[in-house]
Protein backbone atom coordinates (compact mmCIF):
# COMPACT_ATOMS: atom_id res chain seq x y z
CA UNK A 1 0.00 0.00 0.00
CA UNK A 2 1.65 3.48 -1.08
CA UNK A 3 0.55 6.82 -1.02
CA UNK A 4 2.38 9.77 -3.11
CA UNK A 5 1.86 13.47 -2.11
CA UNK A 6 3.25 17.07 -3.52
CA UNK A 7 3.44 20.04 -1.50
CA UNK A 8 5.72 22.04 -3.81
CA UNK A 9 6.92 22.23 -7.34
CA UNK A 10 10.01 20.64 -5.90
CA UNK A 11 9.01 19.26 -2.49
CA UNK A 12 6.84 15.99 -2.19
CA UNK A 13 6.96 12.71 -0.45
CA UNK A 14 6.36 9.01 -0.65
CA UNK A 15 4.81 6.45 1.68
CA UNK A 16 4.69 2.58 1.20
CA UNK A 17 3.41 -0.09 3.87
CA UNK A 18 4.00 -3.79 3.51
CA UNK A 19 1.69 -6.45 5.41
CA UNK A 20 3.87 -8.69 6.88
CA UNK A 21 3.62 -12.68 7.75
CA UNK A 22 2.57 -11.58 11.25
CA UNK A 23 0.02 -9.42 10.13
CA UNK A 24 1.65 -6.23 11.38
CA UNK A 25 2.60 -3.39 8.95
CA UNK A 26 6.42 -2.33 8.37
CA UNK A 27 6.70 0.91 6.73
CA UNK A 28 8.63 0.07 3.01
CA UNK A 29 9.85 3.77 2.27
CA UNK A 30 9.11 7.00 3.94
CA UNK A 31 10.42 9.51 2.22
CA UNK A 32 10.12 13.51 2.08
CA UNK A 33 11.76 14.25 -1.72
CA UNK A 34 13.43 17.80 -2.42
CA UNK A 35 14.17 17.61 -6.10
CA UNK A 36 14.97 20.94 -7.57
CA UNK A 37 17.06 19.69 -10.92
CA UNK A 38 17.58 16.03 -12.20
CA UNK A 39 21.57 16.41 -11.66
CA UNK A 40 20.74 17.30 -7.65
CA UNK A 41 17.98 16.24 -5.03
CA UNK A 42 17.50 15.10 -1.93
CA UNK A 43 15.73 12.60 -0.02
CA UNK A 44 15.28 11.98 3.66
CA UNK A 45 13.72 9.45 5.38
CA UNK A 46 13.62 5.61 5.03
CA UNK A 47 14.65 4.57 1.43
CA UNK A 48 16.97 1.92 -0.60
CA UNK A 49 20.60 2.87 0.12
CA UNK A 50 22.91 3.19 -2.75
CA UNK A 51 24.01 -0.52 -3.20
CA UNK A 52 24.22 -3.14 -6.03
CA UNK A 53 21.24 -3.39 -8.75
CA UNK A 54 19.76 -6.43 -7.55
CA UNK A 55 18.94 -4.29 -4.48
CA UNK A 56 18.16 -1.27 -6.31
CA UNK A 57 15.45 -3.96 -8.05
CA UNK A 58 13.41 -4.47 -5.19
CA UNK A 59 12.05 -7.07 -4.78
CA UNK A 60 9.58 -6.49 -7.95
CA UNK A 61 11.65 -5.22 -10.58
CA UNK A 62 14.16 -8.35 -10.80
CA UNK A 63 14.15 -10.72 -13.68
CA UNK A 64 13.58 -13.80 -11.47
CA UNK A 65 11.08 -14.38 -8.79
CA UNK A 66 13.15 -14.75 -5.58
CA UNK A 67 15.85 -12.27 -4.37
CA UNK A 68 19.59 -13.11 -4.78
CA UNK A 69 21.00 -14.66 -1.76
CA UNK A 70 24.73 -13.09 -2.53
CA UNK A 71 23.35 -9.65 -2.41
CA UNK A 72 23.76 -9.36 1.30
CA UNK A 73 24.21 -5.03 1.67
CA UNK A 74 22.12 -4.72 5.44
CA UNK A 75 19.22 -2.92 5.52
CA UNK A 76 16.33 -2.25 8.16
CA UNK A 77 13.69 -3.77 6.08
CA UNK A 78 14.08 -4.89 2.34
CA UNK A 79 17.35 -3.07 1.71
CA UNK A 80 15.92 0.25 2.89
CA UNK A 81 17.42 2.16 5.94
CA UNK A 82 16.90 5.65 7.79
CA UNK A 83 19.28 8.66 6.66
CA UNK A 84 19.72 11.07 3.65
CA UNK A 85 20.49 10.37 -0.02
CA UNK A 86 21.44 12.95 -2.90
CA UNK A 87 21.33 12.07 -6.14
CA UNK A 88 21.34 12.97 -9.70
CA UNK A 89 21.42 12.16 -13.53
CA UNK A 90 23.32 13.95 -16.07
CA UNK A 91 24.65 13.48 -19.57
CA UNK A 92 21.44 13.25 -20.90
CA UNK A 93 20.36 10.82 -18.24
CA UNK A 94 22.84 7.94 -19.32
CA UNK A 95 25.45 8.77 -16.19
CA UNK A 96 23.36 8.41 -12.22
CA UNK A 97 25.10 9.21 -8.78
CA UNK A 98 23.88 8.66 -5.52
CA UNK A 99 25.51 9.21 -1.91
CA UNK A 100 23.89 9.04 1.66
CA UNK A 101 24.52 8.29 5.40
CA UNK A 102 22.52 6.32 7.07
CA UNK A 103 21.49 5.04 10.52
CA UNK A 104 23.62 1.73 9.93
CA UNK A 105 23.98 -2.02 11.05
CA UNK A 106 23.87 -3.58 14.18
CA UNK A 107 22.35 -0.83 16.35
CA UNK A 108 21.24 -3.10 19.12
CA UNK A 109 22.39 -3.74 22.42
CA UNK A 110 25.24 -6.21 22.76
CA UNK A 111 25.95 -4.98 19.10
CA UNK A 112 28.94 -3.65 17.67
CA UNK A 113 26.92 -0.83 16.87
CA UNK A 114 24.83 0.04 19.48
CA UNK A 115 24.04 3.99 18.26
CA UNK A 116 27.95 4.88 17.59
CA UNK A 117 28.45 4.73 14.30
CA UNK A 118 26.72 5.49 10.96
CA UNK A 119 26.43 4.11 7.53
CA UNK A 120 28.29 5.67 5.05
CA UNK A 121 27.27 4.27 0.97
CA UNK A 122 27.64 5.46 -2.31
CA UNK A 123 26.81 3.86 -6.30
CA UNK A 124 27.58 5.53 -9.64
CA UNK A 125 26.66 3.76 -12.86
CA UNK A 126 26.84 4.56 -16.69
CA UNK A 127 24.64 3.38 -19.54
CA UNK A 128 26.42 3.54 -22.56
CA UNK A 129 23.27 2.62 -24.59
CA UNK A 130 19.60 3.90 -24.06
CA UNK A 131 19.15 5.42 -20.89
CA UNK A 132 17.51 2.99 -18.36
CA UNK A 133 13.71 3.94 -18.11
CA UNK A 134 13.51 3.65 -14.30
CA UNK A 135 12.34 6.43 -12.12
CA UNK A 136 15.50 8.11 -9.52
CA UNK A 137 17.92 5.94 -8.85
CA UNK A 138 15.86 2.61 -8.90
CA UNK A 139 16.87 0.01 -11.45
CA UNK A 140 15.42 -2.94 -12.86
CA UNK A 141 16.88 -6.25 -13.95
CA UNK A 142 14.95 -6.67 -17.24
CA UNK A 143 12.99 -4.08 -19.09
CA UNK A 144 11.23 -6.61 -21.69
CA UNK A 145 12.42 -4.52 -24.35
CA UNK A 146 11.54 -1.10 -24.17
CA UNK A 147 15.24 0.29 -24.49
CA UNK A 148 18.78 -1.31 -25.21
CA UNK A 149 20.61 -1.37 -21.99
CA UNK A 150 24.65 -1.62 -21.40
CA UNK A 151 25.01 -0.50 -17.88
CA UNK A 152 27.85 -0.98 -15.37
CA UNK A 153 27.99 -0.22 -11.61
CA UNK A 154 30.23 0.60 -9.35
CA UNK A 155 29.02 0.60 -5.40
CA UNK A 156 30.10 0.73 -1.93
CA UNK A 157 29.83 0.65 1.41
CA UNK A 158 31.53 1.25 5.10
CA UNK A 159 30.57 1.59 8.79
CA UNK A 160 33.00 1.57 11.44
CA UNK A 161 32.16 -0.98 14.06
CA UNK A 162 29.62 -2.50 12.04
CA UNK A 163 29.87 -6.08 12.03
CA UNK A 164 30.40 -8.26 15.49
CA UNK A 165 29.26 -8.01 18.94
CA UNK A 166 30.18 -5.70 21.87
CA UNK A 167 33.14 -7.20 23.22
CA UNK A 168 34.44 -8.19 19.55
CA UNK A 169 34.00 -5.84 16.81
CA UNK A 170 35.01 -5.41 13.27
CA UNK A 171 34.45 -2.91 10.44
CA UNK A 172 31.73 -3.24 7.21
CA UNK A 173 32.77 -2.59 4.21
CA UNK A 174 31.51 -4.12 1.08
CA UNK A 175 32.11 -3.09 -3.13
CA UNK A 176 30.52 -4.65 -6.05
CA UNK A 177 30.75 -4.15 -9.85
CA UNK A 178 27.31 -5.27 -11.78
CA UNK A 179 26.51 -4.93 -15.28
CA UNK A 180 23.33 -5.27 -17.26
CA UNK A 181 23.22 -5.94 -21.24
CA UNK A 182 19.48 -6.16 -22.30
CA UNK A 183 19.29 -5.74 -26.39
CA UNK A 184 16.09 -6.08 -28.03
CA UNK A 185 16.73 -8.35 -31.71
CA UNK A 186 15.45 -7.36 -34.66
CA UNK A 187 13.42 -3.98 -35.61
CA UNK A 188 11.11 -3.64 -32.74
CA UNK A 189 12.16 -6.99 -31.15
CA UNK A 190 10.85 -8.89 -34.08
CA UNK A 191 13.24 -11.63 -32.91
CA UNK A 192 13.01 -11.27 -29.03
CA UNK A 193 14.91 -9.79 -26.30
CA UNK A 194 17.95 -10.84 -25.16
CA UNK A 195 18.93 -9.91 -21.34
CA UNK A 196 22.49 -10.73 -19.85
CA UNK A 197 23.00 -9.97 -16.23
CA UNK A 198 26.09 -10.30 -13.97
CA UNK A 199 27.51 -8.82 -10.34
CA UNK A 200 30.36 -9.34 -8.20
CA UNK A 201 30.72 -8.66 -4.82
CA UNK A 202 33.28 -8.22 -1.32
CA UNK A 203 32.20 -8.42 1.91
CA UNK A 204 34.23 -7.78 4.72
CA UNK A 205 33.85 -8.01 8.33
CA UNK A 206 37.50 -7.20 9.58
CA UNK A 207 38.31 -10.70 10.72
CA UNK A 208 35.35 -11.15 12.96
CA UNK A 209 31.82 -13.12 12.58
CA UNK A 210 28.84 -10.85 12.80
CA UNK A 211 26.04 -11.67 15.65
CA UNK A 212 23.11 -13.30 14.22
CA UNK A 213 20.31 -12.53 12.15
CA UNK A 214 17.56 -10.25 13.66
CA UNK A 215 19.76 -10.58 17.11
CA UNK A 216 17.01 -9.23 20.33
CA UNK A 217 14.82 -8.75 17.99
CA UNK A 218 11.15 -10.30 16.89
CA UNK A 219 12.28 -12.01 13.54
CA UNK A 220 15.49 -12.26 11.65
CA UNK A 221 14.31 -9.63 9.42
CA UNK A 222 13.72 -7.00 11.73
CA UNK A 223 15.83 -4.19 12.72
CA UNK A 224 19.42 -4.12 10.58
CA UNK A 225 21.01 -6.53 12.72
CA UNK A 226 23.61 -9.27 12.06
CA UNK A 227 23.83 -11.80 9.54
CA UNK A 228 26.71 -10.24 7.42
CA UNK A 229 29.69 -12.99 6.36
CA UNK A 230 32.83 -12.00 4.74
CA UNK A 231 33.55 -13.44 1.68
CA UNK A 232 33.75 -13.60 -2.11
CA UNK A 233 30.40 -14.01 -4.11
CA UNK A 234 29.33 -13.32 -8.00
CA UNK A 235 25.72 -13.82 -9.58
CA UNK A 236 25.25 -14.53 -13.78
CA UNK A 237 21.95 -14.55 -15.17
CA UNK A 238 20.36 -14.81 -18.48
CA UNK A 239 17.37 -14.84 -19.82
CA UNK A 240 15.52 -14.20 -23.63
CA UNK A 241 12.08 -12.81 -24.41
CA UNK A 242 10.53 -14.93 -27.27
CA UNK A 243 9.07 -12.41 -29.41
CA UNK A 244 5.44 -15.01 -30.17
CA UNK A 245 2.27 -14.52 -27.82
CA UNK A 246 1.13 -17.73 -26.35
CA UNK A 247 -2.32 -16.79 -24.75
CA UNK A 248 -2.35 -13.30 -22.93
CA UNK A 249 1.60 -13.46 -22.86
CA UNK A 250 5.24 -14.34 -23.93
CA UNK A 251 7.84 -16.47 -22.09
CA UNK A 252 10.77 -15.31 -21.33
CA UNK A 253 12.91 -18.60 -20.31
CA UNK A 254 16.04 -17.77 -18.25
CA UNK A 255 18.85 -19.21 -15.79
CA UNK A 256 20.73 -18.00 -12.75
CA UNK A 257 23.99 -18.82 -11.19
CA UNK A 258 24.85 -17.54 -7.82
CA UNK A 259 27.72 -18.38 -5.22
CA UNK A 260 29.29 -16.86 -2.10
CA UNK A 261 32.44 -18.41 -1.22
CA UNK A 262 33.21 -17.77 2.65
CA UNK A 263 36.72 -16.13 4.38
CA UNK A 264 39.44 -18.41 4.31
CA UNK A 265 39.24 -20.43 7.85
CA UNK A 266 36.48 -17.97 9.37
CA UNK A 267 33.73 -20.15 8.92
CA UNK A 268 35.49 -23.68 9.33
CA UNK A 269 38.51 -25.22 7.36
CA UNK A 270 39.39 -23.76 3.87
CA UNK A 271 36.97 -21.78 1.95
CA UNK A 272 33.24 -23.28 2.17
CA UNK A 273 30.70 -21.85 -0.12
CA UNK A 274 27.41 -21.69 -1.01
CA UNK A 275 25.70 -22.37 -3.97
CA UNK A 276 22.48 -21.85 -6.12
CA UNK A 277 21.33 -22.62 -9.60
CA UNK A 278 17.94 -21.76 -11.24
CA UNK A 279 16.34 -22.58 -14.43
CA UNK A 280 13.19 -21.83 -15.59
CA UNK A 281 10.82 -19.05 -17.26
CA UNK A 282 8.29 -16.11 -16.87
CA UNK A 283 5.35 -16.07 -18.37
CA UNK A 284 4.84 -12.50 -19.00
CA UNK A 285 1.74 -10.33 -19.37
CA UNK A 286 2.43 -7.15 -18.34
CA UNK A 287 5.69 -6.72 -17.74
CA UNK A 288 6.75 -6.37 -14.11
CA UNK A 289 3.06 -5.81 -13.44
CA UNK A 290 1.67 -9.35 -14.44
CA UNK A 291 3.60 -12.14 -14.41
CA UNK A 292 4.03 -16.07 -13.46
CA UNK A 293 7.22 -17.82 -12.54
CA UNK A 294 8.32 -21.50 -12.79
CA UNK A 295 11.49 -22.45 -11.47
CA UNK A 296 13.72 -25.11 -10.80
CA UNK A 297 16.16 -24.42 -7.75
CA UNK A 298 19.45 -26.25 -6.56
CA UNK A 299 20.30 -25.02 -3.70
CA UNK A 300 23.69 -26.18 -1.78
CA UNK A 301 24.44 -24.63 1.31
CA UNK A 302 27.87 -24.93 2.87
CA UNK A 303 28.61 -27.60 5.09
CA UNK A 304 24.94 -28.99 3.94
CA UNK A 305 23.34 -31.30 1.60
CA UNK A 306 22.31 -29.89 -1.62
CA UNK A 307 18.61 -29.44 -1.64
CA UNK A 308 16.13 -29.43 -5.01
CA UNK A 309 13.21 -27.63 -5.49
CA UNK A 310 10.19 -26.24 -7.56
CA UNK A 311 8.84 -22.77 -7.26
CA UNK A 312 5.61 -21.33 -8.82
CA UNK A 313 5.25 -17.29 -8.15
CA UNK A 314 2.82 -14.82 -9.60
CA UNK A 315 3.38 -11.31 -9.13
CA UNK A 316 1.06 -9.01 -9.39
CA UNK A 317 1.03 -5.16 -9.01
CA UNK A 318 -1.39 -2.17 -9.73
Amino acid sequence: MGTASRFHKYVKSTLNLERLRDGNWNVLDGILQIEPWKFFNVWMGRMLTPSDRSNLDGPYFLSTYAFPFVSQYPGAWSGRDDGITVWGKLVKDHFRYMAGVYRGHNWVQGGSNYGEHPLFAARLEYNFLDPEPSPAYYTASTYYGKADILAIGLAGQYETDGVGTAQDKGDYKAWNIDGLFEKKIGKNAKHGVYTLEGAYYQYYTGGVQDIASGYRQRAAEYGNVGGISDGTAFLASTAYLIPYTLGWGRLQPLVRYQEFRFKKDLYGSGHPKTTQFDAGANYVLDGHNLRFTLDYVRYHEAHTKASNAFLLGMQLQY
